[in-house]
């Protein structure tokens, strides 16, 4: 403690002669050299003026320049400690993360859904390894995910990696959902933020929670989405191409431009209200569906199959669109295009 204490006395007492050393050279050497020797034709009075004149200046000079070293001195210091900061932050984010997904093998779901609540806080709190953690949750649930059989309970930690979704922040970001092969039999994905996601064949969502989700873009070919709850849903321009959406809940929801081409299922369904304009549903079955207000401008009915729908209040048929279908007497018509077919 003696050693240190006589060491940072010593410290300041260079760091004074130093100061005070570079303020004389400034004062006197220096601002008699930049005025120069007394000259003939200028007094003593003069030439003194002169002289501090010019160590004002020198000084000045050098008060400003210590300023603009402090400044930087300043700046390095705050960069170099902004750096510290974010390396002891990515630490912690691994550290936190290795952790979580060791404990993700522990063959207790209330430790592995513990470890989920733990990626999900990652995944709110550092913006830069969002995506990285979102892929993590994906993969979990591909892994853990099966499909239920109806009134049973998934495991916590998939309950708890679904919530993460549900929840993940809408930040604009780019980097869609992986759920290809993940099976979410009555998962509860209400408001979720689903814009792109990517599914296929192996996709189960049937009784699936989805009212008012944002699945704008997003790839659902073949997907079994049947008995699922999309009221409200956004699918502007999404692919439900082969979809199975057999007495699915789909009443105000938005589909514009979306394909339901290739036989997607929609027997049984519930459209009412719902935004189809210039939606792609050639070869898409309605059998039996409920078309109550809902929007078809521009919808491509070739070979869909219309057969037992009521389509008295639908709006935005023509007579050139129902000739494509496949209708038959049990098919309702708006009162304007009966008797034209």
């Amino acid at each position: 403690m003696q050693i240190r204490f006589w060491r940072s006395v010593g410290i300041a007492a260079a760091i004074v002669v130093v100061l005070g050393a570079v303020e004389w050279l400034f004062a006197v050497p220096l601002a008699e050299r930049a005025v120069g020797p007394q000259r003939p034709d200028m007094s003593s009075a003069e030439w003194l003026t002169a002289v501090n004149n010019a160590r004002s200046s020198l000084l000045t000079g050098l008060n400003v320049g210590a300023g603009i070293a402090t400044a930087g001195l300043a700046f390095l210091r705050y960069s170099l400690d902004r750096q510290k900061q974010r390396l002891d932050e990515d630490k912690h984010v691994v550290s936190q993360f290795d952790s979580a997904w060791s404990r993700l093998g522990s063959d207790d779901p209330a430790i592995r859904a513990n470890a989920v609540r733990t990626l999900a806080r990652l995944m709110i709190d550092f913006e830069r390894d969002r995506p990285s953690v979102v892929r993590s949750i994906c993969d979990l649930l591909r892994q853990r995910a099966t499909a239920a059989a109806e009134g049973t309970r998934p495991d916590p930690d998939v309950v708890a990696a679904v919530d993460a979704l549900r929840e993940r922040p809408d930040n604009g970001q780019t980097d869609p959902l992986d759920l290809a092969g993940v099976k979410l039999t009555g998962a509860d994905l209400t408001g979720a933020n689903l814009r792109g996601t990517i599914c296929d064949e192996g996709t189960v969502l049937s009784r699936a929670k989805l009212t008012s989700a944002d699945l704008t873009g997003a790839t659902l070919a073949l997907v079994d989405l049947r008995d699922a709850v999309l009221n409200s849903a956004k699918l502007e321009n999404a692919t439900l191409d082969g979809a199975k959406l057999p007495n699915a809940r789909l009443a105000d929801a938005i589909a514009t431009g979306a394909s339901f081409a290739g036989e997607a299922d929609l027997r049984g369904a519930d459209l009412s209200r719902a935004d189809f304009r210039n939606a792609n549903l050639s070869r898409a079955r309605l059998r039996g569906a409920t078309l109550d207000r809902t929007d078809l401008t521009g919808a491509d009915l070739t070979e869909t199959d219309l057969t037992g729908t009521d389509l008295s209040t639908a709006v935005g048929l023509t007579a050139a669109a129902l000739k494509s279908a496949a209708a038959d007497m049990s098919t309702i018509l708006p009162p304007e295009l009966r008797g034209r077919l």
